[in-house]
């Protein structure tokens, strides 16, 4: 049986664009890190104004909200989306390092 090979256009994949907010910066920048290892465009903040700026002027597809976050401020990241009209997704991650990935593609899936 004789293989013949068709050649096809490349598959573009969309970067994702996230922001990492947390209350400490070394669970942000280890939960930045493993999504840029995953080929995620990231940013990150433990600073809530800095956080709705950035949702306001870069409007990422995917917000990762750390475990220690103060609930109060995860309300103001909500309402932040829905004020702006976004689809980005939250993923509110109260897990280890070893499940952060796989929650935040469960999320993306979901787009």
């Amino acid at each position: 049986m004789e293989l013949h090979l068709t050649e096809t256009a490349p598959v573009h994949v969309e970067t994702v664009h996230a922001l990492v907010f947390g209350k400490h910066e070394y669970i942000v920048s280890n939960v930045k890190s493993q999504l840029e290892k995953a080929e995620f465009k990231c940013a990150g903040s433990v600073v809530l104004s800095q956080a709705l700026e950035y949702l306001k002027t870069n409007q990422p597809q995917l917000i990762v909200i750390g475990g220690g976050v103060d609930p109060h401020d995860r309300i103001k990241i909500q309402n932040g989306i829905r004020e702006l009209s976004l689809t980005t997704r939250v993923v509110e991650h109260f897990g280890g390092p070893a499940t952060v990935l796989s929650e935040v593609r469960e999320a993306m899936a979901r787009l």
